[in-house]
């Protein structure tokens, strides 16, 4: 089996709610937007927002709001794994969490999904028609093959997918994506056993997701290569200034350039810097 190089883990995503009376609510509200203050730092822009009958502000696809009978907190990505442990609390109640691991190989593997798809195909017939599990495979022409394990309406579940294909980012070559929702009980449940192991915050997340898949008939091959200490996640989603950056690169110049080309440069610098008379007109 390839030797793992670099492997991440950790929480991936956590949608947390608290009663309006439970104590200290409006701390832990706090909690949440000094978060967003701390997403908005990197580039990302706070505003109003309204979700599921919460209304209250949003920042790189968090959310933090509050109705009458309760508040919600909602994160993703990096940002769900770093504000884990500054909002969860054994009275809230984790409607879900996720779990994921990037592991990223020194030579590049091509049919990881397949072959998860196939074990879990082989797992799932040794059980009882009643028990088995919604089973997807959806095989890319690139590459991006993604195995999914459990249906979409279920409490639990997982999936495998060509994170170098799906993202198109260098920092990602050579990588495969290991994700597991859990949902209700479920969700409380794995929120628990992250919380408990403290310090050790990616290696449970990891481990989590080895034994899930193992369940399944998924071998996974972060832990085959000896002792590797797995690393937090990375912000993967882009900022608002990131964005309007390359949208600038990728729209705006090469606009700029060709109409230079065709002799609109005067017309252009009217444009984009008119002088204080035009600006008042």
């Amino acid at each position: 089996m390839p030797t793992v190089e670099v492997l991440r883990a950790g929480v991936d995503w956590i949608t947390a709610t608290l009663p309006s009376d439970a104590h200290g609510i409006a701390e832990w509200r706090n909690r949440g937007i000094r978060h967003l203050e701390d997403i908005a730092k990197e580039g990302y822009v706070i505003k109003p927002r309204g979700m599921l009958g919460y209304y209250g502000v949003s920042a790189g696809n968090c959310f933090v709001g509050e109705r009458e009978a309760d508040s919600m907190v909602q994160f993703t990505g990096a940002h769900a794994d770093r504000v884990f442990d500054r909002i969860y609390r054994s009275d809230a109640h984790i409607s879900r969490i996720d779990l994921q691991v990037t592991v990223k190989t020194v030579e590049r593997e091509h049919n990881v999904a397949k072959m998860a798809y196939k074990a879990a195909t082989r797992d799932n017939n040794s059980l009882s028609p009643a028990r088995r599990r919604k089973l997807y495979i959806i095989v890319g022409s690139d590459g991006g093959d993604t195995c999914y394990i459990g249906s979409p309406a279920s409490d639990q579940r997982g999936r495998i997918y060509n994170k170098e294909v799906q993202s198109e980012d260098p920092e990602f070559t050579r990588c495969w994506r290991y994700e597991t929702v859990h949902r209700n009980g479920h969700a409380v449940a794995v929120s628990q056993t992250v919380y408990a192991r403290g310090r050790e915050h990616s290696r449970v997340c990891a481990t989590l997701c080895a034994a899930w898949f193992g369940k399944r008939g998924v071998d996974v091959n972060w832990f085959w290569s000896g002792i590797l200490e797995p690393l937090p996640l990375v912000r993967t989603l882009p900022t608002d200034v990131e964005t309007k950056l390359r949208w600038l690169d990728e729209q705006v110049k090469p606009t700029i350039r060709y109409l230079c080309g065709l002799g609109f440069r005067d017309t252009l610098l009217v444009k984009l810097f008119p002088s204080e008379e035009t600006a008042g007109e």
